[in-house]
């Protein structure tokens, strides 16, 4: 039921600027397609604070590594106590996913769908905003930089 509560409110809505608001990139690469997946996460705090994630996930989809990468970012969030976070992706199936009610998500993502939206509900305040790729750069560079590493 949590889950359902945060998934209402990602809803497009405008965000109020806030002393404590935090901003997120996250971007998923699976070579080839499926493949090899590799993730990528930017998380910037309103005090300077930086962190990123750039590591290997497994194997998949590109919707998986897009989904394995946004959770990432929602697991740093969360470890660091952020309770308004701003995040930006520039999959649309995810982001859009993301902002759907219950049951009308993409199929067989559902349950990355899922632990996304449980941690959206530990959050506490967050939304979901799509980008187009070129705003996504440095997420992008640290999905790259994690499968180059192998």
């Amino acid at each position: 039921m949590q889950a359902l509560a945060a998934a209402a409110k990602l809803a497009r809505q405008p965000v109020p600027p806030s002393p404590l608001l935090w901003h997120g990139w996250f971007d998923g690469s699976a070579t080839p397609n499926p493949g090899r997946i590799g993730i990528g996460a930017l998380l910037l705090g309103p005090a300077g604070e930086r962190s990123e994630t750039s590591r290997r996930a497994g194997d998949g989809s590109s919707g998986d590594a897009e989904y394995l990468a946004l959770i990432a970012l929602l697991e740093d969030a969360a470890r660091r106590g952020v309770t308004e976070l701003v995040v930006y992706g520039d999959s649309q199936v995810v982001v859009h996913d993301m902002l759907l009610a219950a049951g009308a998500g993409a199929r067989g993502l559902e349950h990355h769908r899922a632990a996304a939206l449980a941690l959206v509900a530990v959050l506490g305040n967050v939304a979901v905003r799509w980008v187009p790729r070129h705003r996504n750069g440095e997420a992008d560079r640290l999905s790259q930089q994690a499968l180059d590493a192998v």
